[in-house]
């Protein structure tokens, strides 16, 4: 009996393992194997150029954001394109919209901005352009950093009266109010930064590519859909990242659906969650998370918000539960502490932990600034949370809590500087590396006392950067918007390993498996490796 046991124990422990080193050689969903950036057994160059460790370089079809995901011999990315399919007289709106436009430029005296221009620039409100820092200061009245639906009525309003008290004096800017409809309102481009509502069809697909050469080997269309809002003019209508275990796909478009793949494209299962609202009009992003045959989706929103738990086997509902947060961008990280296997998601309320198998909430963490969209990075006794809009904050959490760890001894440090706004961090050999906002200049603490090691270093030739840091090798790879990648070395001290420059623009996370470093740009996907 005790041979048997101990028969057991091994085979167990070398399945174990074998999966283990299976997972940790494939890069499986959004940031990585161990979802911390860290590519374990990765090892690609530290110098490459357009001409130089370019294993193969593709044309993408449509657009999307989210980071390629790599299992075995394959390269998995979303797209949505346009079909070219126009919605039922979009086009004629068009068209109008277009003469209206045409017959207020002729009337506009050469040399002069129109008299609603003028008028608002006269009373500070910065024109047809509009100032947000103006208008937040007036309009924002609880001080979130954003407008609700009574504030931008208010500011609607203001607008309204301010236009009327100062349009009698020109005529011809009286005959183009009344042709252009309400001013200034914002309301048709989604709020400040947000897309106007698309016209036209887009096709949801999830293509394979070959890692080795590049070709692609088959396209899934998910689904073809009008979306119902626009989105963020740097963000699209495919960010979130698939996940897969090798047996399955998973495929979240949102709004427009959750998918389940088989490793052949075919669809399994799908389901629908309805339309998102999402705060501006900026679009959706969090990314399915995969353990076991459980799969985590993050619902945050300006309605109801919820999280739920999907069997991956039928696409059936294990437990879903309502969240008091607004739209939330940050995708959820699964851990297991002391044999509590947990679920952590970032918000602008409060960081919560949820346990997998029935939903139920563990604890929870106040103190992050709003518009939550880095995800949270574990280790063996921290969750590591942190947000950088309209403020700055970190946070490590110890996993072991219960209840309401707001100012308790369960918060083992905090910082208040330089903590990003879309890039989420990098955890690797005992440090935490992480951008201030979304540009280049970089921080990085002693994750275990907090201690800052690397403070506020700007990256040369890096202003603006989307893209989560990853390594491998004791090498960190920060890729900028503007096609700008360095390489530091992952150590306590700021040392450039390499600078190097590609013809493309990133917002994508980069992918590392193998010698292979994987980068999707706005037009092309990048297989960079020692030639």
């Amino acid at each position: 009996m005790k041979k048997n046991n101990l028969k057991n124990l091994w085979i167990g422990l070398f399945l174990f393992f074998v999966n283990s080193t299976l997972i940790a050689d494939n890069w499986p969903n959004w940031r990585g194997p161990k979802a911390n950036g860290v590519a374990p057994n990765g090892n690609p160059p530290a110098e490459f150029s357009e001409n130089k460790n370019v294993q193969w370089k593709i044309n993408l079809p449509g657009s999307g954001s989210s980071t390629p995901v790599i299992w075995k011999d394959e390269v998995f990315i979303l797209a949505a394109e346009k079909t070219g399919k126009k919605a039922a007289g979009s086009e004629d709106e068009t068209s109008n919209e277009r003469r209206n436009n045409n017959s207020q430029r002729r009337q506009r005296p050469e040399g002069r901005s129109s008299e609603r221009g003028s008028s608002a620039n006269r009373n500070g409100f910065g024109g047809n352009s509009f100032n947000r820092e103006e208008m937040m200061k007036r309009f924002d009245k609880d001080g979130d950093g954003e407008l609700n639906d009574a504030e931008r009525q208010a500011m609607r309003d203001e607008f309204r009266q301010q236009f009327s008290r100062n349009r009698g004096s020109d005529r011809r800017s009286n005959e183009r109010s009344r042709r252009g409809g309400r001013s200034g309102s914002g309301s048709s481009r989604g709020g400040f930064g947000g897309g106007r509502k698309p016209t036209e069809e887009y096709r949801f697909s999830l293509i394979s590519y070959d890692r080795e050469s590049g070709k692609e080997n088959w396209r899934s269309i998910a689904t073809t859909a009008i979306p119902h809002e626009g989105h963020h003019r740097d963000h699209g209508y495919a960010s979130a990242s698939p996940v897969t275990d090798g047996k399955n796909i998973i495929v979240s478009f949102g709004s427009r659906g959750l998918y389940c793949f088989d490793m052949k494209g075919k669809i399994e299962w799908k389901k629908d969650f309805g339309d998102m609202r999402t705060r501006n009009s900026f679009g959706e992003g969090s990314s399915p998370t995969l353990h076991e045959n459980t799969i985590v989706l993050l619902w945050d929103q300006e309605d109801d918000s919820y999280i739920y738990a999907i069997n991956k086997k039928n696409g059936k509902i294990k437990w879903k539960r309502e969240r008091n947060e607004a739209t939330g961008w940050c995708t959820p990280v699964v851990t297991t502490h002391k044999g509590v296997t947990q679920v952590l998601v970032n918000g602008s309320k409060a960081v919560r932990s949820y346990r997998l198998n029935d939903g139920k909430l563990l604890w929870q963490c106040s103190g992050q600034t709003g518009n939550p969209v880095p995800s949270i990075v574990v280790d063996e006794q921290n969750a590591y949370a942190m947000s950088g809009f309209r403020g700055a904050y970190i946070a490590a959490i110890k996993l072991g809590g219960d209840g309401d760890l707001t100012g308790t001894e369960s918060v083992a440090w905090t910082a208040n500087r330089g903590t990003p706004y879309v890039p989420s961090p990098l955890l690797s050999n005992d440090r935490i590396w992480y951008l201030a906002g979304n540009n280049g200049i970089l921080s990085v603490r002693d994750t275990k006392s907090g201690k800052s090691l690397i403070e506020s270093e700007r990256l040369t030739g890096i202003s603006g950067v989307y893209a989560s840091p990853v390594s491998a090798s004791g090498k960190v790879y920060i890729v900028g918007r503007n096609g700008s990648i360095i390489v530091l070395k992952d150590s306590a001290k700021f040392e450039v390993l390499a600078s190097n420059k590609l013809d493309e623009k990133f917002d994508c996370s980069p992918a590392i498996v193998g010698n292979q470093l994987f980068l999707r740009g706005k037009e092309h996907l990048y297989c960079i490796a020692n030639n």
